[in-house]
């Protein structure tokens, strides 16, 4: 059995939670490669390496000479780690000629920043190969760039080329252990770009997929996937196994403790996803695979604030005759690069249902605004802008939808909530539930305790 692993930000905060990681994997022989993140928090108001990362560039980009200081701030916190681990103190000089080297030489903005929020991990990587090196196993570092990690740049997200899977195929059989850095890729030309906050899950799947693992363990710190987030609900209940689609769907709805992309890249290798804790590795644990055998005794998996939305609703006698309609509207947030989640129709009505994070600014509201009025002969045209979304997510839905209907209708009834929307995905295993977002919190509250106690 072939293993990778992948240690998050917790995981590898300092020299005492690197030297945990170093145990597991290394009292473990099926584990080949282990990709890292960035030094995460150490304690409560605690900045993460990525930050401090993101603010030297943000003073270098404004010529603001205290970004000198900025990075001394990153260099000292990997040499609180490469003392504590008693490694040579020389690689926090590569450190700083890295940092220097991209800061000088880079001229495109966007690619200094992707190459400087890169820092983390790769110095990390680095960092944690020599430690492991130093207790005499056979240890390399691997650099996306040697590995093959290959991406193609788009405005939304880097896309994964198919060539990176053949470039790694090519370490499978190497009798070493490798150490490679999460979070960025290159493109084919040799620029180094950044996945989105929680990248290094995204890498890690690369990995296992690439070296042809049977299964992936995501260290975190936590012990479990939870039905719903424990700051939501005390002690909610444990998940030991959750599907692909379910996972996905959870992650890109508000489940923080996976990236939502991470699991496209296994799905069709039938890859399993162990998530564990790095505190304690022996114990508890969430299986993420193909499917799951419990589905009739547990149909609904799990519930998830997904966030802020703004609904754009709009009326107009015989829209429905009206063809291209939809597109006609939908042109305008393309064209402003927002992405449109839901769209619950009638017969002459609509409402397009966008992230609130997505729009920006006042003026780019204004604008969406008046290119709606200028291109439309509405009756109505109105802007909820205080809605929140809330996710229930279960294979079981596709089988017993009316239940889960009944059940929602229900708590919104007993608790006085108007319901805004409510819409079924299309692969019938998630129901979204709109309501006034003063209403969230107790909403999530009652539907937890209807669907799972």
């Amino acid at each position: 059995m072939k293993k990778c692993a992948k240690f998050g930000g917790s995981s590898v905060a300092n020299a005492e939670q690197i030297k945990k990681v170093c145990k597991i994997v290394l009292s473990d022989e099926n584990i080949r490669a282990v990709t890292v993140s960035a030094p995460g928090k150490r304690f409560d108001g605690d900045i993460k390496v990525t930050d401090l990362l993101i603010d030297l560039y943000e003073k270098f980009r404004n010529k603001d000479s205290k970004y000198k200081e900025s990075l001394e701030l990153v260099i000292k916190r990997y040499q609180e780690i490469v003392n504590d681990l008693k490694l040579d103190e020389e690689i926090l000089q590569d450190y700083r000629d890295i940092l220097n080297s991209y800061l000088e030489n880079i001229e495109d903005s966007f690619y200094l920043q992707n190459a400087i929020k890169a820092c983390g991990e790769d110095f990390n990587a680095r960092l944690i190969a020599k430690y492991i090196k130093s207790l005499g196993v056979n240890c390399s570092y691997l650099s996306p760039k040697d590995a093959g990690i290959l991406v193609e740049h788009t405005l939304s997200e880097p896309v994964i080329l198919e060539k990176t899977y053949e470039n790694l195929n090519k370490f499978k059989d190497r009798d070493e252990l490798f150490i490679i850095p999460g979070f960025f890729a290159y493109t084919p030309q040799g620029k180094i770009i950044t996945f989105q906050r929680g990248g290094s899950d995204i890498t890690g799947s690369i990995i296992a997929r690439g070296l042809e693992c049977d299964i992936y363990e995501n260290y975190t710190d936590m012990s479990y996937i939870y039905t719903t987030h424990p700051k939501l609900i005390e002690n909610p209940k444990e998940i030991t196994n959750i599907t692909y689609k379910e996972m996905r769907e959870l992650s890109y709805n508000g489940f923080e403790i996976f990236q939502e992309d991470a699991v496209a890249p296994l799905l069709s290798h039938n890859i399993k996803i162990h998530v564990k804790n790095t505190n304690d590795p022996n114990n508890g644990g969430t299986i993420i695979e193909t499917k799951r055998e419990d589905v009739d005794q547990n149909p609904i998996i799990g519930i998830s604030n997904v966030g802020d939305f703004i609904a754009f609703n709009i009326t107009e006698y015989l829209m429905n005759k009206k063809i291209g309609y939809i597109n006609k509207l939908l042109d305008i947030f393309e064209y402003q690069h927002i992405p449109v989640e839901h769209i619950p129709t009638g017969i002459d009505s609509l409402a397009i249902l966008v992230r609130k994070k997505y729009i920006s600014s006042e003026f780019q509201m204004q604008n969406i605004i008046n290119t709606i009025k200028a291109n439309f002969s509405f009756d109505e045209f109105e802007i909820i802008d205080d809605i929140s979304a809330i996710a229930i997510v279960g294979e079981g839905l596709s089988q017993r939808v009316g239940n889960a209907l009944y059940k929602i209708s229900k708590v919104l009834y007993e608790e006085d909530i108007k319901l805004e929307s409510i819409i079924q995905g299309a692969n019938k295993n998630s129901v979204f539930v709109f309501i006034n977002k003063k209403y969230e919190k107790i909403a999530i509250e009652k539907l937890y305790k209807e669907f799972f106690q």
